[in-house]
């Protein structure tokens, strides 16, 4: 049955997703135990996290052309294995080098993981069923990014932040050979007289390669732009992007016979309808997961696990707006209103938020952000049936990979913004509310360095420190 394949399917997708929280809450500890062997101290850690997204962004686009090529299964497969190898890689890692390097693997595989399940829905469930399917694909990402950080961090505590990457091994194999069991290749997405080597002449590699590399040098220019890097080095990673942006450009249009992402798909308002508001609307959400905790740690005392519970209402809004507009589809196949809808969701959040959180927010206080789960969770559903919705049969695979890069540059880009508008805000705020305080300055720099120095202070000056930080939050 439909379901019972994509019961198999939901499994890569719940380990991939759970993965990503996972070491958000793991790879400070991995970081430390690295410079404390001496193994890795001259490696930011936050690569740990960075070098994932970088790989799976880079790779993404290129899941849609090649699983034209080869077929939807040997493609799952092949991201099934590469997330398996570059896990155990992590696992059994010595230094930062060979973790970031089975990072970069995963990515890889990850990048996969997730939007060949939604290529597959288009493949198996009529257009107006796909919403509904859709919206389990939604719920198991949440329950995975949700899952992740709570099983990681018990691991480090019990018996070590290895075994939270080679536990997920068992479960990789197992999806790698129900996928094999289980999974039919579609016969009309591949043509399966032809030979390997026919197969491979047809891959645009050049097109993928100034493709990925655009992305990449882009994608790390606004990173370290965001952590005031050297603006010489931001400077020849922008000139890089462009520079390969437009060699591939000029492959796309004139030499590739199948690009490996076509330029005219850009030309339908449902393609770049779909990946504007996408990416605006992950930006936002990402943003409000990033800061939220830090709200709470800092005006409430409360601990990272306290902190985290109060995005609990805005992970139920994003799994019950992702099935309400399943079932809103599926029984009206109309996708635009829960698409306006989404908007008006997340514009009621940030107006609430900027209403009563005034730095003394109750748990009561802290529901508001249900709405802008809930807007993401049916932006997600319903920009993917009009995507689909609004391209041809053989155009659905490469325009979904496009529609998952969007979300996933819109990931680092939400959060790199997220942190500089912050942290710039704070740095100001700080300088005029501490200017008459005695040693304003060296408060103001412990302030900035480290959350846990703000939950030890008292009295009159953690008033005007908070003060400084409900001002930027509000920013």
């Amino acid at each position: 049955s439909v379901f019972g394949i994509i019961s198999v399917l939901l499994i890569g997708v719940f380990v991939s997703q759970a993965d990503t929280t996972l070491v958000f809450a793991t790879y400070a500890h991995i970081t430390s135990e690295f410079i404390r062997m001496g193994k890795g101290s001259w490696i930011d850690g936050s690569w740990i996290v960075t070098s994932f997204g970088l790989a799976t962004c880079a790779t993404q686009p290129m899941y849609g052309r090649l699983s034209q090529i080869f077929g939807r299964k040997p493609i799952l497969q092949t991201s099934y294995l590469l997330f398996l190898i570059g896990t155990a890689l992590a696992g059994i890692a010595q230094n930062m080098v060979q973790m970031i390097f089975g990072r970069v693997i995963q990515g890889a595989g990850s990048a996969g993981m997730v939007s060949m399940v939604s290529i597959l829905l288009t493949d198996l469930v009529p257009l107006h069923e796909v919403a509904a399917y859709r919206s389990y694909v939604n719920v198991f990402s949440t329950v995975g990014r949700s899952c992740g950080g709570l099983i990681g961090g018990y691991l480090t505590q019990t018996i070590g932040w290895r075994w939270a990457f080679i536990g997920q091994c068992p479960l990789l194999l197992l999806s790698i050979v129900l996928v094999w069991w289980k999974l039919e290749e579609p016969q009309q997405n591949v043509e399966l007289k032809q030979s390997i080597w026919k197969k491979l002449k047809r891959i645009d590699f050049v097109g993928a390669f100034f493709m990925s590399v655009a992305i990449l040098a882009c994608i790390t220019a606004f990173d370290l732009g965001s952590k005031k890097a050297s603006t010489t080095m931001i400077a020849v990673l922008v000139a890089i992007g462009v520079t390969a942006g437009v060699f591939f450009v000029l492959t796309e249009k004139f030499w590739a016979k199948e690009p490996v992402f076509p330029l005219e798909l850009l030309a339908k308002d449902a393609v770049i309808t779909s990946y504007m508001i996408i990416f605006i609307q992950t930006g936002i959400q990402v943003s409000l997961m990033f800061l939220v905790p830090l709200y709470f740690q800092v005006t409430a005392n409360a601990s990272m696990g306290e902190a985290g519970a109060h995005l609990v209402p805005a992970v139920f809004g994003n799994t019950l707006g992702g099935l309400a507009v399943g079932a809103w589809i599926k029984r009206t196949g109309r996708y635009k209103p829960p698409t306006i809808f989404a908007s008006l969701s997340a514009m009621l959040c940030f107006s609430l938020l900027l209403t009563f959180w005034r730095g003394h927010t109750s748990t009561a206080g802290s529901l508001v952000i249900f709405f802008g789960g809930c807007a993401s969770g049916m932006a997600n559903s319903a920009l993917f049936v009009g995507l689909t919705a609004g391209v041809e049969k053989d155009q659905i695979a490469i325009a979904t990979t496009g529609l998952y890069l969007s979300s996933n540059i819109s990931v680092v880009a939400g959060v790199s913004a997220a942190s500089a508008i912050f942290q710039s805000a704070l740095r100001a705020n700080l300088h005029r509310i501490l200017q008459r305080v005695v040693d304003g300055d060296e408060i103001a720099r412990k302030v900035l360095s480290d959350v846990a120095y703000v939950q030890t202070l008292h009295g009159p000056l953690r008033r005007l420190i908070i003060r400084a930080f409900v001002a930027s939050f509000r920013r």
